[in-house]
């Protein structure tokens, strides 16, 4: 066995004419972690002669999104430098009706190059899984080309449940009962059993011989492994037929099995077939020997694997004179700080990539010399999915709800105090990311904005909720700058107060400073201008683009 050393999947890179990206979701050390076990658990010189090879199936679960394939792939990649390996989208193979036609014709063409002798099964052996009366097994149809099923049924089986007295049944059908089309598919199809399970012991002699004659191959070690991805994918019939063949057809010592899946969607795929009340986790532990779960990923990464990250690029936005907010100094910011507003209403991460490829839409569409404020589509398409009605009172201005306090009275809740209740308070505190350029607002030296160096700023999500999201949608007050008085005897402008609130922040905390930063961008390039109607125009003409997953 080949020592497995530590897999670097920091850097894209090009195995065997496939391209990978860097791994932004931290897999490689899982893929070492099995990598280790399973070449262990499928073969091992330290056990006893007749246990040192062994057959092994894994389970490898993990939720849509998780990186299933770009895992199975790359790890297969490195794996083939030492170890015979074979990797099956069953996928885009569901559509051949055999799963063991789809596996051993993959395991033929990949060992075929990687193997310096002979791989191949007598044609004889692999066409009977071509045969063999269908229609029986799966109890389609009463009747085929005027031949009755359960006569044929009756005359093929026998029930070993009826007790003695039954047996003795003397109304009991005999052979001299039957027509002689039902005789002679009877005889045929027994026949075909036969000859079927001789050709099951055939090609498990083939896999026993290439185990093997790959164990006296030089440059490759023991086990061999199969990798089978996207299985939750296929046809639920296909699903199941394609895990009893690898149980009862290529369970043979010193190979190993990755089945890749969503084990919660193959449970009820395999639902579909046996009933709701069928106990479905029950029934594919007889298929594994251990099940391992890959994590779900941080949504920031998982974003910037599954997100158009060109429509946030400084670049782009210059070239199509458009503005964002927050602004950020590279893309993943931008996604990081979405995945803020999506980890805090707690969307699955379908729904995440929806909502970031609406907003991604939503960029696309901008006119030129027009902005938004990702972070306020953020926020609006979550209660968009979320709850609806919700979103049409906060979108129409009609958002209104009353609470009970200790003195009996029934007072109106906040908008930003209602919406901080639906979130848990540590993703309150989270931070959303943004770069303040000075350069971008005066030239004057003088400027109170010209105070701040170009730099980094963090507001927490609860403070952007309040003052700025919460702000576009409460009709009774005025945007972002309710409540600042009059000075100096006369009424200032928007512009004038937030300049003055930036030359009074001098002692707070970073999230103060921020916060005035903030709401003196808001009113520079005029964010606090673009309504509720306009942010309800762009939430309503992007709504109905619904991600369907990778192609």
């Amino acid at each position: 066995m080949h020592d497995i050393k530590d897999f670097n999947w920091n850097k894209p890179n090009r195995l065997l004419g496939e391209y990978f990206p860097a791994d932004k979701l931290d897999r490689a050390r899982y893929a070492t972690f099995l990598s280790r076990l399973l070449a262990q658990e499928g073969f091992d010189k330290a056990r006893p002669d007749e246990e040192q090879k062994k057959n092994y199936v894994l389970n490898l679960n993990a939720e849509w999104g998780a990186g299933k394939t770009y895992f199975l792939k790359r790890w297969s990649q490195e794996l083939i430098v030492d170890y015979p390996v074979v990797y099956i989208d069953a996928w885009q193979q569901d559509y051949s009706d055999d799963p063991f036609l789809t596996v051993i014709a993959g395991i033929i063409k990949q060992l075929q190059l990687q193997a310096k002798f002979d791989i191949t099964i007598p044609k004889s052996a692999v066409s009977m899984f071509k045969a063999v009366a269908p229609a029986i097994a799966q109890g389609l149809t009463k009747k085929i080309s005027g031949i009755d099923i359960d006569e044929l049924h009756a005359l093929l089986f026998s029930d070993d449940e009826i007790d003695n007295d039954q047996n003795q049944n003397t109304n009991k059908l005999t052979g001299s009962d039957f027509s002689p089309a039902v005789k002679a598919l009877a005889q045929n199809l027994i026949k075909d059993h036969e000859a079927k399970n001789k050709s099951i012991e055939v090609i498990k002699s083939k896999l026993a011989d290439w185990v093997s004659k790959f164990e006296k191959q030089e440059d490759k070690s023991l086990p061999i492994f199969i990798f089978i991805d996207e299985l939750d994918r296929c046809r639920p019939s296909y699903a199941v037929e394609m895990l009893e063949t690898i149980k009862h057809i290529f369970d043979v010592k010193g190979i190993v099995f990755v089945v890749a899946t969503d084990t919660e969607q193959l449970q009820h795929t395999i639902k579909s077939i046996y009933g709701e009340g069928f106990d479905a986790k029950i029934y594919l532990g007889r298929f594994f020997n251990s099940r391992y779960s890959l994590k779900r990923p941080a949504l920031k990464d998982f974003l910037s694997v599954h997100s158009d990250t060109t429509k946030f690029e400084s670049a782009y936005l210059k070239s199509k004179n458009i503005e964002l907010l927050p602004r950020t100094e590279i893309p993943e910011t931008a996604l990081a700080n979405i995945s803020v507003v999506l980890d805090a209403f707690q969307v699955p991460p379908r729904t995440a990539i929806q909502i970031t490829e609406r907003i991604t839409a939503i960029i696309v569409n901008l006119p030129s010399d027009k902005k938004v404020d990702v972070l306020v589509l953020a926020v609006l398409f979550c209660i968009y999915e979320k709850d609806h009605p919700l979103y049409e009172e906060i979108i129409n201005g009609r958002f209104k709800r009353t609470k009970l306090n200790k003195k009996g009275e029934t007072p109106n809740i906040r908008l930003s105090d209602y919406l901080s209740e639906k979130i848990l308070p540590r993703d309150l505190e989270r931070d959303v990311i943004f770069f303040i350029d000075s350069k971008l607002y005066s030239k004057d030296l003088n400027c109170i904005i010209n105070r701040y160096k170009d730099t980094k700023k963090v507001i927490k999500l609860k403070h952007y909720i309040e003052y700025f999201f919460c702000q576009i949608f409460i009709v009774e007050t005025s945007l972002v700058f309710a409540g600042f008085g009059n000075t100096r005897g006369g009424k200032l402008t928007e512009l004038e107060q937030a300049e003055n609130e930036l030359r009074e922040c001098n002692d707070s905390t970073q999230y103060e400073v921020a916060k005035s930063l903030i709401k003196y961008i808001y009113v520079k390039d005029a964010y606090n201008k673009i309504t509720k109607e306009q942010y309800r125009d762009f939430i309503e003409l992007s709504s109905p683009l619904d991600y369907m997953g990778d192609s």
